[in-house]
């Protein structure tokens, strides 16, 4: 049975679960199945799809006017958002202006210190850090409603880290407490309904006094990566945690430049150490750990022992069986890394675009060399033959200029390995604008988020 022989009402169910990429391909080279990829309602879904919301940082949406919107108008709203806001001088509030702006005022009435305020990813919830001098205070706020939906009392807390649940409004928060007598450090794991404001404590686990310090740098599924410092003058650790299973594995981060946790997957950026000594993007699935995962001790002996031992009994991560690296260059030439930011992308369901910022190794030209005969009468040869066309206009690079390179990272599925794939290499002799889609601001007692779109059609509603 062909697959077009399903039935278009079976068809549309299934449509609705594919990311928008699929959906506009299905449109573009089947005819058989444009129709169905066409309709109304299927793009109303791809709309209000929760995941695709949150990659685009878009605020709350006006269910009454999309459904007033044709399908035509749909797809171009779907495709407006996905271009997104230009740089924050389009950002003037007039008629003029090429954005529309929504804003939500979220009042902190009884707060008694400003707090620290960040927009967690998919610009929906709010995270506050409240700090006097006796105990900290967590916030969640719904920006959506402009309501607190959970706040937490705790002593001196540095820093936390949130993971919000896909497709379910749970929120887990990580976070490490301080205690003066006796000192020690307690790596916590809260999970919150976010509907609810219900909470209860997933992890706790003492690091014990031999942790001189403690923080916490993410927390995705049932994986926490911290940073642990054994001692003042001894460089931190990475340790990754499977808060579930109570297991750990102690990392070296000696040569890594930057490490990020996604599901499944460790992102990090390492230097080789043979010419030319170029940097290199790497993904490393989570289960090439598999065989190096010890047992959380409720004493913690196993941890203090691997941070005693020093860099020997860690694990160098670009010494495991890589899944996928990607050598960074343009033109041909090396790039030293800066910075990377990594994305859920919006077309895509589980894949992630990756931009890495950074500028050109500063080499010394080769040394000149002979030209043979053969290699003039080539050349003579080229030149005779092109002779007429345009030449191509050779790259310019000024010393100092930044590169920006835009992969998409893109997880093995079946059979499919998982894979890096440039999406765009450019070269700029200045700092790359930022064109952020959602802003928070403090304004007298309150919030203010700021969630900015470029104008188009159904962008009021969208």
């Amino acid at each position: 049975m062909s697959f077009e022989a399903l039935g278009e009402e079976v068809l549309l169910r299934i449509f609705c679960f594919c990311d928008i990429y699929t959906v506009l391909t299905l449109s573009a080279i089947n005819k058989a199945l444009r129709r169905i990829a066409l309709a109304k309602q299927l793009w109303l879904s791809l709309v209000l799809d929760a995941m695709s919301r949150d990659a685009l940082k878009l605020p709350p949406p006006n269910r009454e006017k999309l459904e007033y919107l044709s399908t035509p108008e749909l797809i171009a709203a779907v495709k407006n958002a996905v271009a997104g806001p230009g740089s924050l001088w389009d950002s003037a509030p007039d008629e003029s202006s090429s954005l529309t702006m929504t804003t939500v005022r979220i009042p902190l009435d009884g707060m008694e210190h400003r707090p620290e305020a960040r927009l967690l990813p998919g610009a929906r919830y709010l995270l506050l850090h409240s700090t006097s001098t006796t105990q900290d205070t967590l916030y969640l706020y719904d920006v959506w409603s402009a309501r607190r939906v959970w706040y937490h009392l705790m002593l001196p807390c540095k820093m936390c880290e949130v993971d919000l649940v896909p497709g379910g409004a749970i929120a887990r928060v990580c976070f490490v407490q301080w205690a003066v007598h006796p000192n020690t450090h307690t790596l916590h794991v809260e999970e919150v309904d976010l509907t609810t404001g219900a909470s209860h404590e997933l992890f706790n686990f003492s690091l014990g006094s031999i942790v001189f310090a403690a923080t916490p740098r993410a927390i995705v599924g049932d994986f926490l990566l911290v940073s642990v410092q054994h001692s003042r003058f001894i460089n931190a650790k990475l340790v990754l945690i499977n808060w579930r299973a109570s297991t750990f594995v102690s990392l070296n981060r000696n040569g890594l430049y930057y490490i990020q946790l996604i599901p499944g997957y460790i992102l990090s950026t390492y230097q080789e150490t043979s010419p030319p000594h170029g940097h290199i993007l790497a993904a490393t699935a989570l289960e090439a750990f598999s065989d190096r995962w010890q047992m959380l001790t409720d004493n913690g002996a196993g941890l203090a022992a691997q941070l005693e031992a020093g860099f020997s009994s860690t694990i160098m991560i670009n010494n495991l069986n890589i899944t996928t690296q990607e050598r960074l260059e343009y033109s041909g030439r090396p790039i030293r890394f800066e910075s990377v930011a990594v994305t859920p992308d919006a077309l895509h369901v589980d894949a992630y675009d990756i931009s890495v910022y950074g500028s050109h190794f500063c080499q010394s030209p080769p040394p000149p060399r002979s030209v043979t005969l053969m290699e003039r009468i080539g050349n003579l040869m080229n030149i005779t033959a092109r002779r007429g066309e345009a030449l191509p206009v050779p790259i310019q690079v000024l010393p100092g200029a930044r590169v920006l390179l835009l992969y998409r990272f893109t997880p093995g599925q079946g059979q499919a390995g998982s894979k890096f794939r440039l999406m765009s290499a450019r070269v700029s002799n200045a700092l790359p604008l930022e064109f952020p889609r959602a802003i928070p601001s403090h304004s007298g007692n309150s919030i203010s988020v700021v969630y900015r779109q470029r104008k188009g059609p159904g962008a009021d509603a969208a």
